[in-house]
């Protein structure tokens, strides 16, 4: 199986994982070079606490990895508590050889020092690996390395592309934020190409339209009064499919106030089209799909229906429209 891209973010001290999941999917999928394990299995629950990774040696035997995306003082205890509880259990059976040893791991950027009490007094052996990561040459590398040991590193190669998209001629929109260029380091070229047309479209269309992060989203819209804001579109990113969301405020087929919703817009051909939009709170919408036309039903007053075909149509055209409402609001 090809190996899945890695969203990474930026700091001041270098490059991070952009968060704990992030790091385990990247080791789920290089387990096999990194220590000659096969994977089992991950976010196993045992006994009520989740273990990252479990995974199996050549006997069958079982590994249990920890992973910790920043320094964290309890990661020996939780290992402890996974040995304990696994070897009780013993789930997995028919994968797992319990009569061979279990080996422990943790995988953290630095270790605490009240871990390294943890190791001395414990009976358990524990295999304890720092890492960090590497940009080079516009390509990203994961170094790993025994506590105990560094000469002895490994370095893997990240699938992820650092994105560049400052100083753009005859654009006068500002830089994108940190946080857009991180999401934008996982996806495929031509689908960041038209994730920034369609942002430029946007910031390019009145000069009142601001970007603003707002809780990990990046809302477009325009400031009044005290902290008021009049919306337009958004970019959140959504880390199980890595890609990237688009929402626009839109009005609601069929409703006679024409009523104006955050609308969730489903793309497909890498940014180029849509499929369907629809609120993202609303319940009692039902999409079907026929063919490259789509219907948006919803109950009556009276207990009946009616429908409004939507067609597979340009994602500019939508943005487009979704410009206009934005304008007529706030004129």
């Amino acid at each position: 199986m090809p190996k899945e891209n890695v969203a990474l973010r930026k700091t001041d001290q270098g490059w991070k994982f952009i968060d704990e999941s992030e790091l385990e999917t990247f080791v789920w999928d290089n387990l096999e070079e990194i220590f000659e394990l096969n994977p089992l299995s991950r976010q196993l629950s045992s006994k009520g606490e989740i273990c990252d990774i479990l995974a199996i040696g050549e006997n069958n035997q079982l590994a249990i990895i920890e992973l910790k995306n920043t320094e964290d003082r309890y990661v020996i205890n939780q290992l402890t508590r996974y040995y304990d509880n696994l070897l009780e259990e013993q789930p997995l059976k028919t994968n797992i050889n319990y009569n061979e040893d279990i080996s422990l791991f943790a995988i953290c950027p630095s270790f605490h020092r009240h871990n390294l009490i943890d190791v001395k007094h414990s009976k358990l052996k524990f295999n304890l690996f720092t890492f960090y990561i590497q940009a080079e040459n516009q390509e990203f590398y994961f170094h790993l390395s025994p506590l105990h040991n560094q000469s002895q590193s490994k370095s893997i190669k990240i699938n992820y592309q650092e994105v560049n998209l400052q100083n753009q001629e005859n654009d006068k929109i500002s830089d994108p934020p940190r946080l857009l260029l991180d999401w934008l380091g996982t996806l495929t070229n031509t689908e960041i190409e038209n994730v920034t047309e369609i942002r430029h479209l946007i910031l390019s269309f009145d000069h009142r339209l601001e970007e603003i992060i707002v809780n990990k989203s990046i809302i477009y819209a325009s400031k009044y009064g005290k902290n008021k804001m009049r919306q337009c579109a958004e970019l959140a990113f959504d880390r199980k499919s890595k890609k990237i969301l688009l929402f626009l405020w839109l009005i609601i087929p069929n409703r006679q106030n024409k009523t104006i919703a955050r609308m969730q817009i489903d793309t497909t051909e890498e940014y180029l089209t849509y499929w369907r939009y629809a609120p993202v709170k609303e319940g009692s919408i039902c999409w079907e799909k026929f063919f490259n036309r789509m219907f948006y039903t919803l109950p009556e007053n009276k207990g009946s229906f009616f429908k409004e075909e939507i067609f597979v149509d340009d994602i500019k055209s939508l943005v487009d429209k979704a410009l206009k409402i934005w304008l007529e609001r706030v004129n």
